[in-house]
């Protein structure tokens, strides 16, 4: 049996754009989720494309890029059972207090986004979807930790990655996440100061800083001596390119929205819930 279409517009970073649509294919299985923007860094064959550029079309740029691929394709794209867009959220919409976001702020401007689709491809029918990654993509690597960075570092960690995986956990939680914005409230971390904060280059230092860190639950000396020397030799890190992508390729939806639960859990009940059927 065919299964009906799912044009994807995707953000063009290293993480998202190998692995996007497998990962929308664990949310709702009954749709072909075909990859519109950008290119895809893995080719037919399992294999990464060996001439790739990433094109980090982003917020207004890449709904640009939607439009005009609409208009230049109208008559195939009527042929699809919805449109899907997947961001980045990072600085965008927040209060004016910065303590969360302004998420009614976000459905009015997915509704003009919407509409104005609906106008161009002339089908008030046709669906769309906004998969919103708040702030990043790296807010569901925290949530799915199990499948994420406790499952990342495992060949290079051997017997001593739960270690790691507890001892990282609590250290992101309390000096990255802090108490300012928990697990709980993570889609509306991102000003810990009077500047935004990126989660994903917080990420990125976070290992060093735990590396240089003398928190009392790293009670085991022996494996943190094993442990300080493969983040030093660069084994033990994360990039988006690399870990990020793997982390991707493993991520359980269904765990993202038990701490995601502003903005993703609806989302991705919303997608699991799609039928044309119905």
């Amino acid at each position: 049996m065919v299964k009906p279409k799912i044009a994807c517009y995707i953000t063009g970073g290293w993480t998202e754009c190998g692995y996007m649509t497998h990962f929308l294919e664990k949310v709702n299985g009954s749709y072909d989720y075909r990859q519109r923007f950008p290119q895809k860094n893995i080719g037919k064959k399992g294999k990464a494309r060996k001439q790739f550029k990433i094109d980090g079309k982003t917020g207004k740029s890449l709904i640009k890029y939607v439009y005009d691929d609409i208009r230049s394709h109208k008559e195939e794209l009527k042929k699809y059972a919805a449109i899907l867009i997947e961001d980045d959220m990072d600085d965008q919409f927040f209060l004016e207090s910065k303590a969360g976001r302004d998420y009614e702020a976000i459905e009015k401007r997915k509704l003009e986004i919407q509409e104005e689709i609906k106008i161009i491809i002339q089908n008030p029918e046709i669906k769309v979807f906004f998969l919103y990654a708040i702030p990043e993509i790296e807010a569901w690597f925290i949530s799915d930790w199990e499948n994420t960075f406790g499952m990342e570092y495992k060949i290079a960690l051997a017997n001593i990655n739960a270690y790691f995986s507890t001892t990282f956990r609590k250290f992101v939680l309390n000096t990255v996440l802090t108490e300012e914005h928990t697990l709980d409230d993570i889609e509306n971390y991102g000003y810990i100061t009077s500047e935004y904060q990126k989660l994903s280059e917080k990420l990125i230092n976070s290992f060093q800083e735990y590396s240089c860190s003398s928190e009392s639950y790293k009670n085991n000396k022996m494996y943190n001596e094993q442990i300080n020397k493969l983040i030093k030799e660069n084994k033990i890190t994360y990039s988006k390119k690399v870990e990020g992508i793997n982390m991707l390729q493993r991520l359980d939806p269904e765990k993202v929205t038990v701490y995601c639960k502003h903005y993703f859990s609806k989302a991705y009940a919303e997608l699991k819930e799609f039928s044309l059927g119905a």
